[in-house]
């Protein structure tokens, strides 16, 4: 990747590039709920400092400065970045889909409900694609880690 665009396509998280002797850092800030795994920072040396901007921290990430360091450090942050988004997007799904089952459980009678049954499999997922059975309900099916099938009587 070129340096303009890791710059763009990071530009809502670099603060600054620095040139410290024969190390580069790239100065990140990133959200305090963010998690950075290890995996993330092989061969990196990764410095945490708090930011002067409400529930953000400012992450340094240092290599020596070479041109495979600084690629280290671009598939680093981008692997970070790309991973507590797709975090934040599953929990705000999952929050979602909670309201959903709060709902179906404050308009359905007792007995409607008794008769719900999650089936959760590892294997099966969930696609975004819904099919009708022949009797017109809406069945799931595909690429998730968990599967949802409603009874007949909902």
């Amino acid at each position: 990747m070129t340096y303009f665009n890791f710059i763009k396509s990071t530009n809502n998280y670099l603060k600054s590039v620095r040139i410290i002797k024969d190390y580069i850092s790239f100065d990140m800030s990133f959200s305090n709920t963010w998690s950075i795994l290890k995996e993330h920072t092989k061969e990196i040396e990764v410095i945490k400092n708090s930011s002067q901007e409400e529930n953000k921290v400012v992450v340094s990430f240092v290599t020596p400065y070479d041109e495979d360091g600084i690629n280290k450090i671009e598939n680093s942050v981008n692997s970070i970045i790309k991973y507590n988004i797709e975090k934040e997007e599953k929990e705000k799904l999952f929050r979602s889909k909670v309201q959903e089952l709060k709902n179906i459980f404050e308009n359905k009678k007792l007995d409607s409900l008794k008769s719900l049954k999650f089936d959760i499999n590892e294997f099966t997922l969930l696609s975004v694609e819904n099919t009708k059975d022949d009797d017109g309900d809406t069945e799931r099916n595909g690429d998730s880690d968990f599967s949802f099938s409603p009874h007949k009587t909902l």
